[in-house]
């Protein structure tokens, strides 16, 4: 293997890495604000997908009426449960309303004007949408289920929103046309203005994240909520919101990794189960916790995917996710030894 191969490999690894970053940045999000390892995270990669190319062709994203659908559901049940609570069921229908008016103004938006920019919103604000939503209808019932429960419970919602994906947009991969066409000579190797694009986008988005949840209020209060819920909520801390929240946030997350990856393999309803399991390989080097071990993690993930795809891309996948192993006893390793020393 010469060095214009391993600098080419290289690129394509860190371009891979950047995609599964924003996977494994949301995983991590979730588990550090509600303790939910969401193994559904990749879907929202495919819904992304999805969505951006359906806005692209100028045709009306199907996911519009899964939102409208699944909403209204959470609308009754949230004013049933502020009656026997006796609260005001109207404010929360102002909110509902609200963010029913945002969505439906930024698809006709998109749709109308054919704008990138707000194609590209309009993606992020639908797919977002469905991460409350399956917040409010799984986990929000009894967020102190054990962690095995909520496990199964976000496979669960895997295998609905697997196939829901096959039955709104079919099993035909979608083109996608890339942001840019640049394309940029480094040290010989040619790079798509799109790989900078994504590699850019996924550093600002863990970034973002640092400094969200360890220099802002709602950060650490995400935070707080996900240690101890009772005490966060004798703080004053909405709970309920946190959770939704955080759910909100990573789905746009994914659901960014899903357009950013889109022009590079094409949009399909398969393509989200793959990819969030290499984010999760990722994010489990900082043991769902640490956003940048995660990170780290994540791109090492994607320049030994390009490695390993250059030798036998036939196993790619199988030695990517092997490296779950070597991860798993070193994070124990490294968890024994904390212990080691608090005694």
């Amino acid at each position: 293997m010469d060095a214009l191969t391993s600098l080419f490999l290289l690129v394509d690894g860190l371009t891979n890495g950047a995609v599964y970053t924003l996977v494994g940045l949301s995983l991590v999000l979730v588990y550090t604000t509600t303790r939910v390892v969401n193994i559904a995270q990749g879907e929202f990669v495919a819904f992304g997908a999805l969505t951006f190319a359906t806005f692209m062709e100028g045709r009306l994203a199907p996911v519009i009426y899964v939102v409208a659908i699944t909403g209204a559901v959470c609308l009754v049940l949230d004013v049933v449960r502020a009656r026997r609570q006796h609260h005001n069921p109207w404010r929360l229908a102002t909110i509902y309303v609200l963010a029913a008016v945002v969505l439906a103004v930024l698809t006709w938006l998109a749709l109308a004007t054919g704008w990138l920019v707000l194609q590209m919103v309009a993606t992020l604000a639908l797919v977002a949408a469905l991460g409350p939503i399956i917040y409010r209808l799984t986990v929000e019932p009894k967020p102190d289920n054990p962690i095995i429960v909520l496990v199964i419970i976000s496979i669960g919602v895997s295998l609905i929103m697997h196939p829901l994906a096959l039955l709104l947009w079919g099993a035909d991969p979608i083109p996608v046309e890339a942001i840019s066409d640049q394309w940029f000579d480094v040290g010989g190797v040619d790079v798509a203005a799109q790989s900078l694009f994504i590699m850019g986008f996924s550093l600002l988005a863990a970034i973002a994240l640092f400094l969200f949840f360890n220099y802002t209020l709602t950060g650490k209060a995400l935070r707080a909520a996900s240690i101890n819920r009772s005490g966060a909520q004798y703080c004053g801390i909405p709970v309920i919101m946190a959770g939704r929240l955080s759910f909100f946030l990573a789905a746009a997350l994914s659901a960014a990794s899903g357009m950013l990856l889109a022009p590079l393999v094409t949009a399909h309803y398969e393509m989200g189960f793959v990819v969030g399991l290499k984010g999760f390989v990722g994010a489990a080097t900082g043991g769902l916790v640490d956003y940048p071990l995660a990170v780290l993690g994540v791109f090492l993930v994607g320049i030994f995917e390009s490695f390993a795809s250059f030798l036998s891309s036939s196993y790619r996948d199988a030695v990517v996710f092997a490296l779950v192993i070597p991860i798993m006893i070193w994070r124990n390793a490294r968890a024994g030894a904390d212990l080691d020393n608090l005694d």
